[in-house]
């Protein structure tokens, strides 16, 4: 296992072996009982089956709130391919889908936004790093650490940090040019929360909200789901 806390553009630290490069593509699999130890059992027994596997589909309504702060925030976000949805004053039906993700072991959650006037997608990959960390994998390279809780019943997500990362090339059987750079803890949107709580009869509650060390609050996203009957 080798992580890569400098830049080394050419790979003269960074080249690995044949026998190291299917484990990296594979990934280690994700599994949320493993992450969380004896606090799985905490959970609500609906809340385990929906995190047990990496295959559903979810449909219900969130509302998008935003400061004036965070609808800036939301602007620059643009350049690392949108992660958050726009802000919306109305409630906005969306469905969510999570299916496997073959290349690391994780699993790929597609978050649909139907606006009056337009679709909105947003993708992620939950996964677990070379390190044994849960990371949510988000476009251009940026990575966010995440850390699991069990706080009141609902299962919590907490972001530990982001960092960029370039998985680099393969090339006879050896890994050249993968690096990782540390983002400083102000980097933006900040610290972000999403608690996953479970209201019976087949709904459950997702709560996100990011708050910046300087910017203070930013987004308060606040939806109910079911799966489809």
């Amino acid at each position: 296992m080798m992580t890569h806390a400098f830049f080394d553009p050419f790979g003269a630290f960074a080249a690995e072996d044949a026998a190291a490069i299917p484990a990296r593509r594979g990934g280690p699999s994700l599994s949320y009982r493993d992450l969380l130890g004896d606090a799985w059992w905490r959970l609500p027994a609906a809340t385990r089956a929906r995190f047990e596997h990496h295959n559903a589909l979810y449909t219900g309504t969130m509302t998008l709130r935003a400061t004036a702060a965070g609808r800036w925030v939301a602007r620059l976000c643009k350049l690392v391919g949108s992660p958050l949805p726009p802000p919306s004053e109305r409630p906005v039906a969306a469905t969510v889908r999570v299916e496997p993700d073959p290349r690391t072991g994780g699993s790929r959650w597609i978050r649909c936004y139907d606006f009056p006037r337009k679709r909105v997608s947003v993708a992620s990959v939950k996964a677990v790093d070379a390190d044994g960390a849960l990371v949510e994998r988000l476009s251009c390279g940026l990575r966010m650490r995440l850390t699991l809780d069990v706080r009141g019943g609902a299962l919590c997500f907490d972001s530990a940090g982001y960092y960029v990362e370039c998985e680099g090339m393969t090339l006879a059987n050896r890994r050249y040019g993968a690096w990782r750079l540390e983002l400083p803890s102000w980097f933006l949107p900040g610290r972000t929360c999403v608690m996953h709580h479970d209201l019976g009869d087949g709904r459950f509650r997702f709560v996100m909200t990011i708050r910046h060390a300087l910017l203070g609050d930013l987004f308060h996203h606040d939806g109910v789901f079911r799966s489809p009957e």
